[in-house]
């Protein structure tokens, strides 16, 4: 959590917030790695206590992209996603550099020699890592961006509409047993990283959502219309 003027209100006489793109792009990564950083080294903490007591766990174990079958984020557009995907795996680069599939990764020593806040604005980190984790967005990430391809910017519920996108995509079967990991961002800011595992039968609730039909039946309308619509009744 921190203080920051991404998008906010300064004038309370106003409808309509004030919003600095560049800055929220960056403000969404720097809150991804600070919450993601927090959410490894808990894990790490539970990994070590559990070898302890005899778990299949080492106290060795690393969290990483790797550890999950899905991962979600706060979309507020398909972009956003793809960017907080391709921070996870620069932070799990940047945790062990050495591993076999990150062999590829080019210039490597420069964004290991950078500092955290060059990393923030460097396009080239950017770039790389997108490419890098396209594969794996593909398979984690793809499953849950139904509603924010398809609804625009939803803001907190964005996140959530990613789950419910997944439970839709996917088959119960298919997820039984599956982790999840789901990134939450409120600009202004605060920011939470946290994993969940399902367990039970989901096509209830994929049939009871409907989801994607009711998304293949919403009216596309100019602009206009909207505003339209709005002034009913006023």
């Amino acid at each position: 959590m921190c203080n920051t003027y991404d998008f906010y209100k300064p004038n309370l006489s106003s409808e309509y917030p004030v919003v600095d793109g560049p800055v929220s792009v960056v403000t969404y990564v720097a809150a991804f790695d600070g919450a993601y950083t927090v959410f490894r080294e808990k894990s790490a903490k539970a990994a070590k206590r559990a070898a302890l007591h005899g778990s299949s766990l080492t106290a060795n174990s690393s969290f990483s992209l790797q550890s999950v079958d899905y991962a979600l984020f706060h979309s507020p557009y398909g972009k956003q996603a793809v960017k907080g995907h391709a921070r996870m795996l620069f932070n799990d680069f940047l945790d062990n550099p050495k591993a076999p599939h990150f062999a590829n990764i080019p210039n490597a020593d420069s964004f290991l020699a950078a500092t955290h806040a060059e990393s923030l604005t460097d396009k080239n980190v950017e770039k790389t890592f997108i490419a890098a984790s396209k594969a794996s967005f593909k398979q984690k990430t793809d499953p849950g961006m139904s509603c924010s391809r398809r609804l625009g910017n939803t803001y907190t519920g964005s996140l959530y509409g990613c789950l419910a996108s997944l439970l839709s995509n996917v088959e119960s079967t298919q997820l039984q047993g599956k982790r999840v990991s789901l990134f939450s961002f409120g600009s202004g800011f605060a920011s939470s990283f946290f994993t969940l595992r399902i367990k039970g039968d989901t096509s209830e609730i994929s049939r009871k959502m409907n989801l994607l039909e009711r998304l293949s039946k919403m009216s596309v309308v100019p602009p206009q219309e909207f505003i339209k619509a709005l002034e009913v009744g006023n």
